[in-house]
């Protein structure tokens, strides 16, 4: 009687299993590059992301001498680009030394930028952005 349990409770279980791997998978990923330009120049580091504002879908992009790549979701992308750096701040009487994004947040957080990622294109993309 135990091992007829255990046949079922495992028979139950790879079941379970076969079903949960037969969800629906997300949209195709392709390769993406591109440029980011700050006042005209080579943002020398910085980061961005490509979002999908319905699913929350999110992928990043290191920024390196104005150069980026990486992998995205097929789809029309918002883009929001982000360089830090240094600044100091007085906290109870203490220097304290903290990150400040400079980038104008309509690059940002307020960002109207986009991207249309498309399944057999280039996908490579231009930004040019201004400081704060």
């Amino acid at each position: 009687m135990r091992r007829l349990r255990s046949a079922i409770f495992l028979g139950v279980l790879l079941a379970l299993s076969a079903l949960i791997g037969c969800g629906k998978s997300g949209p195709p990923v392709v390769s993406v590059s591109g440029t980011v330009n700050l006042d005209g120049k080579p943002l020398t580091v910085g980061f961005l992301y490509f979002k999908t504002v319905e699913t929350g879908a999110l992928e990043r992009f290191d920024i390196t001498d104005g150069e980026f790549k990486g992998n995205a979701q097929v789809g029309t992308r918002r883009v929001e680009i982000y360089a830090n750096r240094p600044k100091t701040v007085e906290i109870d009487g203490a220097n304290v030394e903290v990150t400040e994004n400079f980038i104008h947040p309509s690059f940002n957080t307020e960002s109207k930028l986009n991207a249309e990622v498309k399944l057999e294109a280039p996908n490579r993309f231009q930004f040019d952005v201004q400081k704060k």
